[in-house]
């Protein structure tokens, strides 16, 4: 069993009070009470196949256990929050990701990357944690189409039939993005890779969900991370784009474009390379995201681009292909 452990610090800052003199009488200064680490606005970490994190906010450190198996450590609790994650194209067929509360601790988040045989296989990834700050709702759903936690205020859900669901919330979510990863909702495991795909609801405040096995079918008690992002999140820029690359919705000064077929690139107006992106294939409107697919992210063209690419499920030869999907990048 090997280990890598990397450790990113939170900063923190000593205020002093500083000598003041008035004419002939001085003061003399004294260093105040160290202040409190601050807890960062967002939680999200980018780390390698290898187990080392490139990049990360609120991170102290990642374990990367055995083959496709990682634990993310936070400075703070998060074990009643929602986690998702995307891979990073590194490999011939795309992988997928699949999340759950830390095996190490409360602050961890364990992670496993997998092929879609349902093989480990070791495979970078970007991880963002909701825990409902503003801007933010999340919805973590059971095996038995239960809903387990969710943020604040009345969060319904809905279950429409085999791998259907309506998750509703207290306040509008139709200029948001929705972000969801197939995940364990306490600190287990997901044995069985299957896939979880979003779309608008029937009104402005709930959130479309079907659950699909790796032949594309729908299918129940797979148990899903659902986070909802919107366009007054802080740091953090969302795109909901058509199949054509044109964005349907999202944050102001974001665009995206199609290059090639299932190559896209989101423009934002910040270097992406200190940020997460993640992001999950998904309807724009309350059409059913009848194509199930894969979506990776990659190097975009510029410092402030970040690629998406989308394939077909293996099962249908993985090809690349038009499909819309929801994007965040959190920074």
């Amino acid at each position: 069993m090997f280990k890598h452990r990397n450790r990113l610090g939170l900063a923190a800052a000593a205020a002093v009070l500083a000598a003041a003199a008035a004419g002939a009488v001085a003061t003399v200064a004294h260093a105040a009470p160290e202040a409190p680490a601050a807890v960062p606005t967002n939680l999200w970490a980018r780390v390698s196949g290898a187990g080392t994190l490139i990049a990360g906010s609120g991170v102290t450190g990642v374990t990367h256990t055995v083959t496709g198996q990682y634990e993310v450590a936070f400075a703070v609790n998060v074990r009643s929050c929602a986690y998702v994650a995307t891979t990073v194209n590194a490999h011939s067929q795309a992988l997928q990701v699949f999340t759950a509360g830390g095996h190490l601790s409360v602050n961890g988040v364990y992670v496993e990357t997998k092929n879609q045989g349902g093989g480990l296989t070791d495979g970078p990834f970007n991880l963002v944690v909701d825990c409902g700050s503003p801007g933010w709702s999340y919805a973590v759903v059971g095996y038995k189409a239960n809903l387990v936690r969710h943020s604040a205020g009345v969060v319904s859900l809905t279950n429409l039939g085999t791998g259907r669901y309506d998750v509703t919330f207290p306040a509008p979510v139709a200029g948001c993005a929705f972000l969801a990863t197939v995940g364990d909702p306490g600190h287990a495991l997901v044995f069985n890779p299957n896939g979880v795909y979003t779309g608008s609801g029937p009104n402005p405040r709930t959130v479309y969900i079907e659950t699909k096995n790796q032949g594309g079918g729908l299918s129940a008690g797979i148990p899903f991370h659902l986070a909802v992002i919107c366009p007054n999140a802080v740091r953090t820029r969302i795109a909901v784009v058509n199949a054509n690359g044109i964005m349907n919705r999202g944050s102001a000064l974001t665009s995206s474009f199609l290059g090639t077929t299932g190559n896209y690139a989101v423009i934002s107006v910040v270097r992406v390379s200190s940020c997460a992106t993640v992001a999950t294939r998904g309807s724009v409107n309350t059409a059913v995201p009848f194509d199930p697919a894969t979506v990776e992210i990659t190097p975009g063209p510029a410092f402030n681009t970040t690629g998406i690419q989308v394939r077909g499920l293996l099962f249908f030869g993985g090809n690349l292909a038009n499909e819309a999907f929801h994007a965040a990048i959190v920074c």
